[in-house]
Protein backbone atom coordinates (compact mmCIF):
# COMPACT_ATOMS: atom_id res chain seq x y z
CA UNK A 1 0.00 0.00 0.00
CA UNK A 2 1.23 3.21 -1.45
CA UNK A 3 0.25 5.63 0.76
CA UNK A 4 1.76 8.50 -1.14
CA UNK A 5 0.93 7.12 -4.38
CA UNK A 6 -2.84 7.43 -4.31
CA UNK A 7 -5.19 6.60 -7.30
CA UNK A 8 -7.30 9.59 -6.73
CA UNK A 9 -5.29 13.20 -5.84
CA UNK A 10 -5.53 14.16 -2.18
CA UNK A 11 -6.16 18.01 -2.19
CA UNK A 12 -9.16 19.80 -0.91
CA UNK A 13 -12.01 20.35 -3.48
CA UNK A 14 -15.16 22.40 -4.37
CA UNK A 15 -18.70 20.94 -4.42
CA UNK A 16 -18.61 20.74 -8.15
CA UNK A 17 -15.39 19.18 -8.45
CA UNK A 18 -16.10 16.58 -6.16
CA UNK A 19 -19.31 15.46 -8.02
CA UNK A 20 -17.48 15.61 -11.61
CA UNK A 21 -14.46 13.23 -9.70
CA UNK A 22 -17.20 10.80 -8.95
CA UNK A 23 -18.77 10.57 -12.76
CA UNK A 24 -14.81 9.97 -13.88
CA UNK A 25 -14.92 7.52 -10.97
CA UNK A 26 -17.83 5.73 -12.63
CA UNK A 27 -15.63 5.18 -15.46
CA UNK A 28 -12.48 4.64 -13.70
CA UNK A 29 -14.08 1.73 -11.24
CA UNK A 30 -16.71 0.47 -13.26
CA UNK A 31 -16.91 -2.50 -11.19
CA UNK A 32 -17.16 -1.17 -7.55
CA UNK A 33 -20.07 1.61 -9.06
CA UNK A 34 -21.74 -0.99 -10.49
CA UNK A 35 -21.26 -4.67 -9.46
CA UNK A 36 -20.07 -3.95 -6.46
CA UNK A 37 -23.46 -1.11 -5.81
CA UNK A 38 -25.82 -3.90 -7.17
CA UNK A 39 -24.98 -6.51 -5.13
CA UNK A 40 -25.27 -4.51 -2.28
CA UNK A 41 -28.29 -3.43 -3.21
CA UNK A 42 -30.11 -6.64 -4.88
CA UNK A 43 -31.56 -7.86 -1.36
CA UNK A 44 -33.28 -4.17 -0.88
CA UNK A 45 -34.60 -3.93 -4.06
CA UNK A 46 -36.08 -7.12 -3.70
CA UNK A 47 -37.78 -6.15 -0.17
CA UNK A 48 -38.89 -2.97 -1.62
CA UNK A 49 -40.71 -4.88 -4.68
CA UNK A 50 -42.35 -7.24 -2.26
CA UNK A 51 -43.69 -4.02 -0.27
CA UNK A 52 -44.49 -1.89 -3.10
CA UNK A 53 -44.66 -3.79 -6.29
CA UNK A 54 -48.71 -4.90 -5.24
CA UNK A 55 -49.50 -1.04 -6.01
CA UNK A 56 -48.63 -1.10 -9.67
CA UNK A 57 -49.71 -4.59 -10.33
CA UNK A 58 -53.10 -3.83 -8.29
CA UNK A 59 -54.04 -0.90 -10.36
CA UNK A 60 -52.73 -2.04 -13.75
CA UNK A 61 -54.87 -5.59 -13.27
CA UNK A 62 -57.77 -3.61 -12.60
CA UNK A 63 -57.45 -1.43 -16.00
CA UNK A 64 -59.52 1.57 -14.72
CA UNK A 65 -57.47 4.74 -15.59
CA UNK A 66 -58.86 7.16 -13.37
CA UNK A 67 -57.46 10.01 -10.78
CA UNK A 68 -57.84 7.34 -8.24
CA UNK A 69 -55.52 5.40 -9.96
CA UNK A 70 -52.86 8.26 -11.26
CA UNK A 71 -52.70 9.07 -7.05
CA UNK A 72 -51.71 5.18 -6.20
CA UNK A 73 -49.00 5.48 -8.56
CA UNK A 74 -47.70 9.04 -7.18
CA UNK A 75 -47.64 7.20 -3.80
CA UNK A 76 -46.02 4.25 -5.12
CA UNK A 77 -43.21 6.59 -6.70
CA UNK A 78 -42.43 8.55 -3.43
CA UNK A 79 -42.64 5.80 -0.98
CA UNK A 80 -39.89 3.68 -3.42
CA UNK A 81 -37.64 7.14 -3.20
CA UNK A 82 -37.72 7.26 0.07
CA UNK A 83 -37.09 3.90 0.59
CA UNK A 84 -34.50 4.19 -1.76
CA UNK A 85 -32.86 7.34 -0.19
CA UNK A 86 -32.84 5.41 3.32
CA UNK A 87 -31.22 2.52 2.21
CA UNK A 88 -28.59 3.80 -0.19
CA UNK A 89 -25.72 3.75 2.62
CA UNK A 90 -26.52 0.44 3.69
CA UNK A 91 -26.63 -0.32 0.12
CA UNK A 92 -23.13 0.80 -0.66
CA UNK A 93 -21.05 -0.94 2.06
CA UNK A 94 -19.57 -2.99 -0.75
CA UNK A 95 -18.59 0.08 -3.30
CA UNK A 96 -17.55 2.04 -0.13
CA UNK A 97 -14.94 -0.59 1.02
CA UNK A 98 -14.22 -1.47 -2.57
CA UNK A 99 -13.04 2.38 -3.65
CA UNK A 100 -11.35 3.00 0.01
CA UNK A 101 -8.88 0.78 -0.83
CA UNK A 102 -8.89 1.18 -4.55
CA UNK A 103 -7.63 5.01 -3.89
CA UNK A 104 -4.07 3.44 -2.30
CA UNK A 105 -4.20 -0.36 -3.88
CA UNK A 106 -4.00 -0.92 -7.69
CA UNK A 107 -6.56 -3.74 -7.36
CA UNK A 108 -8.44 -4.68 -4.16
CA UNK A 109 -10.28 -7.90 -3.93
CA UNK A 110 -13.69 -8.75 -3.87
CA UNK A 111 -12.96 -11.22 -1.22
CA UNK A 112 -11.44 -8.88 1.02
CA UNK A 113 -13.97 -6.85 0.68
CA UNK A 114 -16.55 -9.19 1.42
CA UNK A 115 -14.92 -10.35 4.34
CA UNK A 116 -14.29 -6.71 5.68
CA UNK A 117 -18.34 -6.25 5.18
CA UNK A 118 -18.77 -9.55 6.73
CA UNK A 119 -16.80 -9.15 9.48
CA UNK A 120 -18.39 -5.79 10.38
CA UNK A 121 -21.64 -6.53 9.30
CA UNK A 122 -23.77 -6.11 12.67
CA UNK A 123 -22.24 -2.78 13.09
CA UNK A 124 -22.79 -1.48 10.10
CA UNK A 125 -26.27 -3.02 9.63
CA UNK A 126 -27.48 -1.75 12.65
CA UNK A 127 -26.55 2.05 12.67
CA UNK A 128 -26.97 2.18 8.48
CA UNK A 129 -29.95 -0.14 8.36
CA UNK A 130 -31.97 0.48 11.82
CA UNK A 131 -30.92 3.70 13.45
CA UNK A 132 -30.75 5.59 10.35
CA UNK A 133 -34.47 4.65 9.20
CA UNK A 134 -33.96 1.62 6.50
CA UNK A 135 -35.70 -1.47 8.48
CA UNK A 136 -38.36 1.20 10.90
CA UNK A 137 -39.18 2.64 7.14
CA UNK A 138 -40.19 -0.69 5.72
CA UNK A 139 -41.69 -1.99 8.94
CA UNK A 140 -44.27 1.44 8.52
CA UNK A 141 -44.86 0.77 4.28
CA UNK A 142 -45.67 -3.33 6.13
CA UNK A 143 -48.20 -1.96 8.44
CA UNK A 144 -49.96 -0.05 5.76
CA UNK A 145 -51.13 -3.37 3.76
CA UNK A 146 -53.76 -3.83 6.66
CA UNK A 147 -55.80 -0.59 5.30
CA UNK A 148 -58.48 1.53 6.57
CA UNK A 149 -57.14 3.68 9.49
CA UNK A 150 -53.84 3.01 9.61
CA UNK A 151 -53.07 3.46 6.18
CA UNK A 152 -51.69 6.71 6.26
CA UNK A 153 -48.62 5.01 8.17
CA UNK A 154 -47.56 3.83 4.59
CA UNK A 155 -47.51 7.40 3.32
CA UNK A 156 -47.46 10.42 6.00
CA UNK A 157 -45.45 8.67 8.70
CA UNK A 158 -42.74 7.81 5.97
CA UNK A 159 -42.36 11.27 5.08
CA UNK A 160 -42.23 12.49 8.57
CA UNK A 161 -39.79 9.62 9.69
CA UNK A 162 -37.41 10.62 6.11
CA UNK A 163 -37.22 14.23 6.85
CA UNK A 164 -35.73 13.25 10.65
CA UNK A 165 -33.07 11.15 8.93
CA UNK A 166 -32.49 13.80 6.78
CA UNK A 167 -31.18 15.74 9.02
CA UNK A 168 -29.33 13.30 11.00
CA UNK A 169 -27.45 12.56 7.79
CA UNK A 170 -27.19 15.96 6.67
CA UNK A 171 -25.31 16.98 9.68
CA UNK A 172 -23.23 13.09 10.29
CA UNK A 173 -23.25 12.04 6.73
CA UNK A 174 -19.75 10.02 6.76
CA UNK A 175 -20.68 7.56 9.54
CA UNK A 176 -20.51 4.53 6.71
CA UNK A 177 -16.71 5.69 6.31
CA UNK A 178 -16.47 5.75 10.13
CA UNK A 179 -17.95 2.23 10.46
CA UNK A 180 -16.06 0.45 7.42
CA UNK A 181 -12.39 2.76 6.68
CA UNK A 182 -11.99 3.99 10.02
CA UNK A 183 -13.40 0.64 11.69
CA UNK A 184 -14.50 2.61 14.80
CA UNK A 185 -16.25 0.53 16.83
CA UNK A 186 -19.76 1.34 18.69
CA UNK A 187 -18.52 0.79 21.88
CA UNK A 188 -14.50 0.61 23.11
CA UNK A 189 -13.22 -1.71 25.48
CA UNK A 190 -12.37 -0.41 28.63
CA UNK A 191 -8.40 -0.94 29.95
CA UNK A 192 -8.46 0.59 33.56
CA UNK A 193 -11.47 2.37 32.62
CA UNK A 194 -9.65 3.89 29.89
CA UNK A 195 -11.53 3.53 26.60
CA UNK A 196 -9.05 1.28 24.22
CA UNK A 197 -10.25 2.97 21.06
CA UNK A 198 -12.17 6.01 19.80
CA UNK A 199 -15.72 4.99 19.37
CA UNK A 200 -17.90 5.82 16.27
CA UNK A 201 -19.57 8.70 17.97
CA UNK A 202 -16.85 10.32 19.44
CA UNK A 203 -15.47 10.24 15.45
CA UNK A 204 -18.14 11.52 13.98
CA UNK A 205 -18.58 14.33 16.12
CA UNK A 206 -14.88 14.84 15.68
CA UNK A 207 -15.32 15.46 11.92
CA UNK A 208 -18.92 16.88 11.16
CA UNK A 209 -18.71 19.13 14.36
CA UNK A 210 -15.92 21.70 13.18
CA UNK A 211 -17.67 22.33 9.58
CA UNK A 212 -21.46 21.21 10.13
CA UNK A 213 -22.91 23.81 8.44
CA UNK A 214 -20.85 23.43 5.30
CA UNK A 215 -21.66 19.33 5.30
CA UNK A 216 -25.50 20.36 5.56
CA UNK A 217 -25.25 23.16 2.62
CA UNK A 218 -23.68 20.80 0.70
CA UNK A 219 -26.04 17.36 1.54
CA UNK A 220 -28.76 19.75 0.65
CA UNK A 221 -27.59 20.38 -2.59
CA UNK A 222 -27.11 17.02 -3.39
CA UNK A 223 -30.24 16.32 -1.81
CA UNK A 224 -31.94 18.41 -4.79
CA UNK A 225 -29.61 17.74 -7.72
CA UNK A 226 -29.80 13.76 -7.09
CA UNK A 227 -33.45 13.20 -7.69
CA UNK A 228 -34.07 15.70 -10.66
CA UNK A 229 -30.96 13.35 -11.95
CA UNK A 230 -32.80 10.43 -11.23
CA UNK A 231 -35.93 11.89 -13.20
CA UNK A 232 -33.60 11.94 -15.75
CA UNK A 233 -32.01 8.94 -15.98
CA UNK A 234 -35.77 7.70 -15.27
CA UNK A 235 -36.67 9.47 -18.57
CA UNK A 236 -33.79 8.81 -20.31
CA UNK A 237 -34.23 4.61 -19.84
CA UNK A 238 -38.11 5.15 -21.04
CA UNK A 239 -36.81 7.30 -24.29
CA UNK A 240 -34.47 4.14 -25.20
CA UNK A 241 -36.83 1.74 -24.91
CA UNK A 242 -39.46 3.47 -26.69
CA UNK A 243 -36.74 3.99 -29.09
CA UNK A 244 -35.33 0.30 -29.27
CA UNK A 245 -38.91 -1.64 -29.04
CA UNK A 246 -41.22 1.14 -30.13
CA UNK A 247 -42.79 0.86 -26.88
CA UNK A 248 -43.89 3.77 -25.23
CA UNK A 249 -46.74 3.25 -22.86
CA UNK A 250 -46.18 3.97 -19.35
CA UNK A 251 -46.45 0.00 -18.36
CA UNK A 252 -45.99 -2.23 -15.67
CA UNK A 253 -42.19 -2.83 -16.17
CA UNK A 254 -41.53 0.67 -16.02
CA UNK A 255 -42.92 0.80 -12.77
CA UNK A 256 -41.42 -1.91 -11.50
CA UNK A 257 -38.34 -2.15 -13.24
CA UNK A 258 -37.23 1.08 -14.84
CA UNK A 259 -38.17 2.97 -11.92
CA UNK A 260 -36.14 1.43 -9.45
CA UNK A 261 -32.97 1.18 -11.82
CA UNK A 262 -32.81 5.32 -11.95
CA UNK A 263 -33.14 5.37 -8.56
CA UNK A 264 -30.83 2.96 -7.36
CA UNK A 265 -27.96 4.13 -10.14
CA UNK A 266 -28.67 7.94 -8.80
CA UNK A 267 -27.72 6.10 -5.07
CA UNK A 268 -24.63 4.80 -6.39
CA UNK A 269 -23.72 7.89 -7.71
CA UNK A 270 -24.43 9.55 -3.91
CA UNK A 271 -21.99 6.94 -2.53
CA UNK A 272 -19.17 7.96 -4.45
CA UNK A 273 -19.96 11.58 -3.90
CA UNK A 274 -19.95 11.07 -0.45
CA UNK A 275 -16.50 8.98 -0.13
CA UNK A 276 -14.88 11.85 -1.92
CA UNK A 277 -16.92 14.40 0.24
CA UNK A 278 -15.32 12.68 2.53
CA UNK A 279 -11.76 12.79 1.72
CA UNK A 280 -12.42 16.27 1.42
CA UNK A 281 -13.27 16.56 4.54
CA UNK A 282 -10.07 15.08 6.44
CA UNK A 283 -7.89 17.27 3.52
CA UNK A 284 -9.27 20.11 5.19
CA UNK A 285 -9.57 19.26 9.07
CA UNK A 286 -6.53 17.22 9.51
CA UNK A 287 -4.07 18.08 6.65
CA UNK A 288 -4.77 14.51 5.91
CA UNK A 289 -2.42 14.76 2.33
CA UNK A 290 0.69 15.57 4.70
CA UNK A 291 -0.45 12.83 7.00
CA UNK A 292 -0.17 10.59 4.17
CA UNK A 293 3.43 11.68 2.85
CA UNK A 294 4.88 11.40 5.93
CA UNK A 295 3.35 8.00 6.93
CA UNK A 296 4.74 6.65 3.73
CA UNK A 297 8.04 7.89 4.04
CA UNK A 298 8.16 6.51 7.34
CA UNK A 299 6.32 3.07 6.14
CA UNK A 300 9.70 3.47 3.22
CA UNK A 301 11.99 4.03 6.02
CA UNK A 302 11.57 1.87 8.98
CA UNK A 303 8.87 -0.92 7.66
CA UNK A 304 5.29 -1.05 9.27
CA UNK A 305 6.56 -3.42 12.01
CA UNK A 306 9.24 -0.66 13.27
CA UNK A 307 6.03 2.25 12.64
CA UNK A 308 4.01 -0.17 14.82
CA UNK A 309 6.48 -0.60 17.54
CA UNK A 310 7.35 2.86 18.16
CA UNK A 311 3.85 4.51 18.42
CA UNK A 312 3.18 1.63 20.49
CA UNK A 313 5.90 3.03 22.88
CA UNK A 314 5.28 6.48 22.74
CA UNK A 315 1.65 5.95 23.34
CA UNK A 316 0.53 7.71 20.24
Amino acid sequence: MQLDQTHVAIRARTMTEIADLAMVMIRSYPYAAIFGFALGALPWAIANAALLGWIPWQEYSVLSFDEEMASSLVRYQVLMTLLVFLQAPAAGVFTTLYIGQAVFESQPTWLTVFNEAKSSFWRWFWVLGVLRGAIPLMLLIALGWSGGAIEDLSYVWPVILVGAMFFLRANRPFMPEILLLERCPLRAKMVNKIPTAITAKQRSSALHSPIGTELFGRFTMMSVLLPILAWLGFYGLIWMRGILFGVWEWDLFVYLVLFPIALWATASLSVLVRFLSYLDTRIRLEGWEVQLAVRAEALRQFGEADIASLAKGTGS
